[in-house]
């Protein structure tokens, strides 16, 4: 057993005494640090009653969630779906690889995200209508994306409900699968957006949930001779109104309505709607000519 002299304890304990504050404040900076690491992650904000949009500039090989047990992801072509399981989930990052790039950025629960299309096509950056917005999550300047244009989107809610009331115009625009039959009943436009109304008949037990819709404006889509053209273009559209979650229940007729923005297209162009089922396989795409919304009547 080692014995210390009086002094040599003194002498300790002002040791001690001097090293213990720095010990602290090593220990106090390193959450702060890995919070500002955390808040230079872009804010992807989710929900659990609608689907989030990330498009990219290429394809997309690798999606990685931090607690993927609380979200759902699909990925398609160079795009990724994103919806919340439930609600009030955490926040978690988020890293997605396309083509040879890499990209970082957080999942973040909202009741009603008020953006829902992030397009990172232009070098990774966040765009909106074509201009670039800052990485640290700056507001975006799409008016539906907007907590203050909440007045907007009931005037979109107003007109859709309008339209459900409209009698069916286009019953040769449809297409069936599995007993199942999706045709365009009634479009209309304004000067912001294009207001669609779609009629759907399950002709089968099952009812049909829809998960979430997908609108796509395809350009130059005329094909050659055993093989489609190389210049052909998508471009993702978001619906900014409309009701998700809704269910056809076996062997009856109901009608879906949406709003996107509004949009010109050629005529080799068509806007290609792509209902998905909740649980199960039963996809319905629906090509819808340009004419057919060129020509539409105004709301």
């Amino acid at each position: 057993m080692r014995l210390y002299t009086l002094p040599a304890l003194l002498g300790l304990s002002l040791l001690l005494l001097h090293t213990a504050p720095a010990a602290a404040q090593s220990t106090a900076t390193t959450p702060n640090m890995a919070l500002a690491t955390s808040d230079n992650l872009l804010d992807v904000a989710v929900s659990d009653s609608s689907t989030t949009y990330l498009v990219f500039g290429g394809p997309v090989s690798l999606v990685d969630v931090g607690m993927a047990g609380n979200y759902l992801v699909k990925i398609e072509a160079n795009a990724v779906f994103v919806r919340a399981k439930r609600k009030h989930v955490p926040p978690t990052p988020m890293l997605i690889r396309y083509g040879s790039k890499y990209w970082m950025g957080r999942l973040v629960y909202a009741d009603r995200p008020v953006l829902q299309l992030y397009d990172f096509q232009k070098d990774g950056a966040l765009s909106i209508n074509g201009k670039s917005v800052s990485s640290t999550g700056a507001a975006p300047e799409n008016e539906l994306a907007l907590d203050k244009e909440r007045e907007k989107k009931a005037v979109v809610e107003g007109k859709l409900s309008q339209l459900r009331k409209a009698r069916e115009e286009h019953q040769a625009v449809a297409v069936v699968d599995n007993d199942l039959v999706l045709s365009l009943a009634n479009v209309r436009n304004d000067k912001d957006f294009t207001y669609l109304r779609f009629k759907v008949i399950n002709k089968t037990n099952i009812d049909y949930n829809v998960d979430f819709t997908d609108f796509q404006l395809v350009e130059n889509a005329q094909k050659k001779f055993l093989a489609r053209k190389k210049n052909e273009a998508r471009r993702p559209l978001a619906p900014s109104g409309g009701r998700p979650n809704q269910v056809i229940t076996g062997r009856t007729t109901g009608y879906l309505t949406y709003a996107i923005p509004l949009y010109a297209a050629t005529e080799r162009g068509y806007l290609e709607v792509t209902l998905r089922e909740l649980n199960g396989a039963r996809v319905l795409v629906l090509p819808v000519p340009s004419r057919v919304i060129n020509r539409a009547s105004t709301i």
